[in-house]
């Protein structure tokens, strides 16, 4: 069985951005059980309405950030993604992203070596949560 992640990358090779100025999410592949990936797809993020491009870069009411909005959009730009791996992520959109199903986890580093990561955590988080539902 697999499961998706979406990158913070500026160039798909490793996670290097802030969640909030991510505008275009890298999708991998991971097999559960290798822990091997395969690159999948690039997702731009969709802009918001009302996001003329004159608010700085990065700024909460811009195109970028953290505005409800851009929040809402990028949850369902990315709603088949069990995992986000970013440099920086704040308490808002972690707690959007929560809400949603999907885990946010500062990574950053090259994409073999996040994926390690994320695969050793993927496997603890399993196991406890399965033996939390039996038991």
């Amino acid at each position: 069985m697999s499961f998706k992640v979406a990158l913070s990358s500026s160039n798909g090779k490793e996670v290097d951005l802030h969640f909030g100025n991510t505008e275009v999410f890298y999708i991998l592949s991971v097999d559960e059980q290798s822990g091997a990936w395969e690159p999948g797809e690039r997702r731009p993020v969709p802009q918001v309405s009302g996001c003329g491009g004159s608010a700085p870069k990065g700024s909460s009411g811009g195109c970028l950030g953290h505005s409800d909005e851009r929040l809402d959009t990028v949850i369902k730009l990315l709603g088949d993604c069990s995992y986000v791996l970013t440099t920086r992520i704040g308490r808002k959109p972690h707690m959007f992203l929560k809400r949603a199903g999907i885990t946010a986890l500062e990574a950053p580093a090259d994409i073999a070596e996040s994926i390690s990561k994320l695969t050793v955590y993927h496997r603890r988080y399993s196991k406890i949560n399965q033996e939390h539902h039996n038991g």
